[in-house]
């Protein structure tokens, strides 16, 4: 049995029943998304995931009625209605069409939310761990593959039906004709950089994704029981590491410090000292590891031909003076700098909240990451604390990194996990 396949038969130690007279929610269409993952991927048809099982999911929600509202759900509905209000500073339809892409993108990860909170007969911590699992083992496959075969794309069926007017979209192409590694070559460096990123268009999208996933994937090694499972884990997430250090991704790195800090003050805060320990001493492994690989060499030698943070600085300035001029309810969609050749509200998700929603978009959904951190401070257990550590990750790195509907979706159920067990008691995660 596969290690997902082990995760998802997980149940919940406190049961549950449904409200006298409510429909039981169907499990299905939350799993599907998640462990549909690589095949929508090679079929194309990512884009089109989010706005189907949204739907479907929503669909099922109102059939039932009667829904619960655990914390957290409030905020993000009040952000949600936010962002629908900044729709006014609109232009065009090219603007709109972008807006709406992004704004079905935000309602689908809100709605499965929602829905993990209600579907509590059929969906457990452990079949949404399960699914992570997929997810976390198809970034780390096709990472390895964008190693050994960088200039490799895929044409998806869908890039045999899709119009020529959709194909001229860049995300769209990147999409349908997926590639498995950026690889840079700028001026002056006498080799080219190979960096993963499928199943993602971008290199930072995948070690995002592999940021919020390893961790997750590190719980479930702890919950398994099995040791012939435990090894091939063990091997998979030590294998992990090489397309990792491939992609010489700092925002990554420092993603997993902020996780492995957190953790190191969670366990020895809630009087796990040995715990505590055991963090410390992963934290100084994986910096001997990266050194080892020369992770950080790399990243140094990377600075040399492109540095990025120096454009960055100048993109977030730009930014700042854009977003004053509307304060309140932003431009909706990133836009073009002429005088700086980049879109401003990217280079970090919470640029892109600011940019696009105003400063009060961006409060709404800092208030959502701190009201799920608060409300769950109380539930006390290892698999608590990595949801937490994910959530803290997330409100670090959005400033210089941006996530994409995936990255969201891993965030929104981490959030949904502590929610329902903050308001449950429920346990996160038992030994499977």
């Amino acid at each position: 049995m596969s290690t997902a396949a082990t995760v998802r038969t997980q149940v919940s130690s406190v049961p549950s029943a449904a409200a006298p007279g409510a429909q039981v929610l169907p499990a299905w269409p939350l799993l599907a998304w998640l462990y549909g993952f690589p095949v929508y991927w090679a079929t194309g048809l990512s884009l089109f995931v989010p706005i189907v099982f949204g739907s479907l999911m929503a669909a099922f929600l109102l059939l039932r009625g009667r829904l619960r509202a655990t914390p957290g759900v409030l905020v993000w509905g009040a952000f949600l209605a936010w962002v629908v209000v900044c729709a006014v500073s609109l232009t065009g339809v090219m603007q709109a069409i972008g807006f709406f892409q992004r704004t079905i993108d935000l309602f689908a990860v809100g709605i499965a939310f929602l829905y993990y909170v209600n579907a509590r007969e059929r969906i457990t911590p452990g079949r949404v761990f399960g699914g992570l699992a997929v997810i976390w083992l198809t970034v780390v496959v096709l990472g390895t593959l964008a190693v050994f075969f960088p200039d490799v794309r895929i044409a998806t069926p869908l890039a045999q039906v899709l119009p020529g007017s959709l194909m001229g979209n860049e995300l769209v192409r990147e999409l349908v004709y997926p590639r498995l590694a950026e690889v840079q070559q700028p001026w002056g460096a006498e080799e080219p950089f190979v960096r993963p990123a499928a199943p993602f268009p971008y290199t930072n999208s995948w070690g995002m994704a592999y940021a919020l996933l390893t961790p997750v994937m590190a719980l479930i090694w702890t919950r398994l029981r099995r040791r012939g499972l435990r090894v091939l884990l063990a091997a998979a997430l030590l294998g992990s590491l090489y397309p990792a250090a491939q992609t010489s991704n700092r925002g990554m790195f420092i993603a997993l410090g902020v996780f492995l800090v957190f953790m190191c003050f969670r366990f020895f805060a809630g009087g796990m000292a040995r715990a505590g320990f055991a963090m410390l001493g992963s934290l100084a492994a994986g910096i001997a590891i990266l050194a080892g690989f020369g992770v950080f060499a790399a990243i140094a030698g990377r600075q040399e031909y492109s540095d990025t943070t120096t454009g960055r600085s100048t993109i977030y300035q730009a930014t700042i003076e854009r977003v004053l001029e509307s304060p309140l309810v932003g431009w909706a969609t990133p836009a073009m700098d002429a005088s700086i050749g980049i879109s401003l509200g990217t280079q970090g998700y919470a640029w892109t909240l600011m940019f696009c929603y105003g400063f009060v978009g961006l409060l709404l959904f800092l208030v959502f990451l701190i009201r799920i951190i608060t409300v769950s401070w109380k539930v006390r257990s290892g698999a608590a604390y990595v949801m937490q550590g994910l959530i803290v990750t997330v409100g670090v790195t959005i400033w210089f990194y941006g996530l994409a509907v995936t990255q969201c979706l891993i965030l929104l159920l981490a959030a949904a996990i502590l929610s329902r067990a903050s308001a449950d008691g429920e346990k996160v995660f038992p030994r499977v």
